[in-house]
């Protein structure tokens, strides 16, 4: 199984971790990500930089700092610098041991700098969307999705590709037709009940969510009881509190649409989420 997540703009501030400057160079994506961090270093220098980066006013100032620090900053793991409201759904009740260990290994997150990362790879703060646009490279979603189709096989085993994207990072990598894993594919989106009676995305409650299905798979996968189809799917729905689900076909893979108890989400939350994890910061 591998769980595909979107990034979050907002981040959780420090960390304990070895800065990226001083990491050795190990991976074969190494090479592309030197591309984007120069690039945006030389971005950086000139005066269009908050533009560039799509960066509200609101938070431009601290954006941009975090983004001059990045190769120094200290790290921590990508599951806890990540603050948006699926990582609250994800983490609402904490992680067990055994799950978070999955999670450190299984999650894949879509990133605009570092093109994908693992659930317990070392992340600074920074904010570069992957509609961002650097010099000489474009936007980052383009820059990345030839090199991730290369080199994404790799990071995939012989399950479900449970793809919780939203539409930004779904376009950095899709798997092609010929691609074994196109069939593995199983692309969720997530409908809550409407005041009209219909059903409908609705943000909030899809993001929160996705973080609760997320939190089922692992806490399932690490119980020993292997997500390999729909089925394991439907019953990690359920045990997240949700409704119903429906399957469909899709150009790649299956499509499952996941109906919410509420238009709150499978599990309600309010305040901060994400206060129990801080002991999984490293």
């Amino acid at each position: 199984m591998r769980i595909l997540l979107p990034p979050s703009e907002a981040k959780n501030p420090g960390g304990r971790g070895v800065p990226l400057a001083r990491r050795r160079r190990r991976q074969p994506i190494d090479d592309s990500r030197d591309l984007v961090l120069r690039a945006l270093a030389e971005l950086l220098a000139g005066p269009d930089a908050a533009r560039s980066l799509q960066l509200p006013d609101s938070v431009a100032a601290g954006a941009l700092a975090d983004n001059g620090r990045v190769r120094t900053a200290p790290t921590m793991p990508a599951l806890d610098r990540y603050a948006g409201i699926v990582y609250d759904g994800l983490f609402l009740q904490p992680l067990s041991d055994a799950a978070r260990a999955v999670a450190d290994r299984e999650v894949l997150i879509f990133s605009g700098l570092f093109g994908v990362v693992r659930g317990g790879d070392p992340v600074p703060a920074y904010r570069v969307p992957a509609k961002a646009w650097l010099p000489e490279l474009g936007v980052l979603s383009t820059f990345w999705r030839p090199r991730l189709e290369v080199l994404m096989p790799a990071l995939l085993d012989r399950g479900p590709l449970i793809d919780l994207r939203s539409g930004d990072y779904a376009a950095m990598w899709q798997p092609a037709g010929q691609d074994p894993a196109a069939g593995r594919l199983v692309s969720v989106r997530v409908l809550s009940p409407r005041p009209d009676g219909t059903l409908g995305v609705i943000s909030f409650a899809s993001k929160l969510a996705k973080g609760r299905l997320a939190a089922a798979l692992l806490e399932r996968q690490a119980a020993g009881q292997p997500v390999q189809d729909v089925t394991d799917i439907a019953a990690a729905w359920a045990a997240a509190g949700g409704s119903d689900l429906i399957e469909r076909s899709a150009r790649h893979g299956r499509a499952l649409e996941l109906i919410t108890a509420t238009a709150a989400g499978p599990v309600g939350s309010t305040g901060s989420a994400r206060a129990h994890s801080r002991s999984n910061w490293r």
